[in-house]
């Protein structure tokens, strides 16, 4: 047999078969790699700390990555309680528990009770590939176990917060989706893995790209999970001739970012000053808006050069600072929401508060102030939205929380004081009041002095408790207002 007639013979055998692979429905072939999630959550009231919220069942999809791993995003599984999670060929739903949960990434990994699991799952590899204006492919696993597809194009990758927390990420922007997108639904470009939804709208979705993913993936497999980098520094762009005059920058010099303020935590913090002006970062040069230019994305926020660097490592930050040129070395650092001064969010615990004499003391969060509802930071008192606004990441070993006195539950030993709420505590028995561990220590003073003085900012009445009967007081105020314990604190 000559050697065209062989190659002949082989192609008439395998065209057949590799027709057979294509003809395969994607959905089908993605079908071990997809579990619909779902989880069950339980949080706690805001302004009656002590009393859990009903539980609720959200339902979201996830995509395997590793025979008993799943991939899916954050927000749905805060404050869950229990997590369980269905196969496309298993009635039966897997007990699952979190892994590692990042809420700045907006990333969860699970991990799937093995001896539930009747086949391993079929990890999938994401892969950055990023080609614009090119149709992907999404696919989810629905709670009625069926596989659906859908469709959206590529348009564009940009730095943007997140919709759980103050970080700001690279994600990928699809426009005209063919459906509503869920979060965690997987995205694939050429049947390759690019990405997994984490926001939509009528006519955009939002992608956590694979090379934020691969990195999370990475951090998660080591011990302790240190998490992504974030800013520690506010900036605002150069653009004043003026200004860039007033600080003796060289007249062909149009690059660099001003640095408006610095915080007490996140990256720069210990090496940047309000007043500079950052050239570059990593080797890219900023412009005046604070963009770089990216190989792959095009013009980027300077943000995208921190987040893509593991926490503990260092970058080069070249800075225009009395008026001269300087090279700083800035350790990456990420930001732990509830040590912030005001924290951005309060998941998977619940808020700190101490009732005495009828008084609700509580803790600043985000979270309390969407008690004022849609648009809520147009309606929080201005005295407290500040502290949101201005100093939300400048803790301080002085002060690391903003203690309110809440509100008042009336009884007869706290005549007078019914009408008082939202104020910010300054001192109590004359000890400032820096976080919340400093109150509860004064309030469960147990010197001889007769009463608790308990003072405000913006000049606010002086509260004196009386600590005679006190604790008879607490306990008649416990059982009418239905509160379980008299404080709770981290």
């Amino acid at each position: 047999m000559n050697k065209n007639a062989f190659i002949s013979i082989v192609i008439a055998v395998l065209t057949p078969l590799l027709s057979a692979e294509n003809a395969i429905d994607p959905a089908e072939r993605m079908a071990d790699s997809m579990v619909y999630i779902e989880s069950s959550r339980v949080g706690w009231e805001q302004l009656q700390p002590w009393r859990q919220t009903g539980v609720a069942t959200v339902g979201t999809y996830g995509t395997a990555v590793g025979p008993t791993a799943v991939l899916t995003t954050a927000a749905p599984l805060s404050n869950a309680v229990s997590i369980r999670v269905r196969r496309h060929d298993q009635n039966e739903f897997i007990p699952a528990e979190i892994t590692v949960i990042d809420y700045e990434a907006n990333l969860c990994l699970l991990e799937l009770d093995e001896t539930a699991v009747q086949t391993p799952l079929k990890p999938v590899v994401f892969s950055d590939k990023f080609i614009r204006n090119r149709e992907l492919t999404a696919f989810r696993l629905g709670s009625d176990g069926d596989i659906t597809q859908a469709r959206a194009t590529l348009d564009r990758a940009e730095v943007r917060f997140s919709t759980v927390s103050f970080a700001r990420q690279l994600q990928y922007v699809l426009t005209s989706p063919s459906r509503s997108t869920g979060a965690g639904e997987l995205y694939c470009l050429d049947d390759v893995p690019v990405g997994i939804a984490c926001w939509s709208s009528d006519s955009e979705v939002g992608l956590i790209p694979a090379e934020t993913i691969n990195r999370f993936l990475t951090a998660a497999a080591g011990t302790p999970y240190r998490g992504f980098g974030a800013i520690g520094f506010e900036t605002t762009p150069l653009l004043d001739p003026a200004v860039r005059k007033y600080l003796q920058l060289p007249e062909d010099q149009r690059d660099g970012i001003y640095v408006t303020s610095v915080y007490t935590m996140g990256t720069g913090h210990l090496d940047l000053l309000a007043g500079d002006v950052i050239l570059s970062i990593d080797g890219h040069r900023l412009n005046a808006h604070g963009r770089y230019e990216d190989q792959r994305y095009d013009r980027l926020g300077f943000e995208h050069l921190i987040a893509r660097v593991p926490v503990g490592q260092t970058l080069e930050f070249v800075i225009w600072r009395n008026e001269k040129e300087e090279s700083v070395d800035v350790e990456v650092l990420d930001i732990d929401a509830g040590k912030m001064l005001v924290p951005y969010y309060i998941y998977d615990r619940r808020p700190q508060y101490l009732v005495t004499g009828g008084f609700v003391f509580q803790v600043l969060t985000r979270d309390y102030m969407t008690l004022w509802g849609d648009g809520w930071q147009g309606k929080v008192p201005p005295h407290l939205f500040q502290y949101f606004r201005d100093r939300a990441f400048g803790p301080t070993d002085q002060r690391s929380d903003i203690v309110l006195l809440s509100y008042v539950l009336p009884t007869e030993a706290n005549l007078g004081y019914h009408q008082l709420g939202r104020l910010v505590v300054s001192s109590v028995n004359g000890t400032d009041i820096g976080s919340f561990q400093h109150l509860y220590d004064a309030l469960n003073d147990r010197s001889d002095r007769p009463f608790h003085v308990v003072e405000f900012e913006l000049d606010s009445p002086t509260v004196v408790i009386p600590k005679a009967q006190l604790d008879a007081i607490d306990q008649q105020v416990m059982s009418l207002y239905g509160i379980s314990e008299p404080s709770y604190i981290h």
